[in-house]
């Protein structure tokens, strides 16, 4: 079980790095491990760019790899900086099953 949990960081630090070179408004990424299913990988993006949308957040299903033997799911959910504060505060909900528990901060490559 170990090695799942690895590799599936080590995918969410792949995504993370791909997400932070494609969208320069991205100021943090982090990974969400707690409650997820085995093959699914949440990562919650601290955006600057987004319009701030009112609750309940809903991720994005990036669909990735579902029908490989190694398949995945990419589920990505965008907040702001001020959205970002409130979830860390406990006055904005996760999604559903979602939570910060173990959550793992991954920051852009060369900042």
């Amino acid at each position: 079980m170990a090695n799942v949990e690895s590799d599936t960081l080590k995918l969410a630090r792949w995504y993370a790095q791909r997400h932070y070179k494609t969208d320069a408004a991205i100021e943090e990424v982090f990974y969400l491990p707690a409650n997820a299913p085995e093959r699914e990988i949440r990562l919650v993006e601290v955006n600057d760019s987004i319009a701030e949308r009112s609750a309940p957040l809903e991720p994005i299903d990036f669909g990735v790899d579902i029908g490989s033997a190694e398949g995945h799911t990419l589920m990505v959910l965008d907040v702001t900086p001020a959205q970002w504060k409130k979830i860390a505060g406990n006055k904005l909900a996760l999604p559903g099953g979602w939570s910060l528990e173990g959550s793992v901060s991954i920051r852009p490559r060369g900042r």
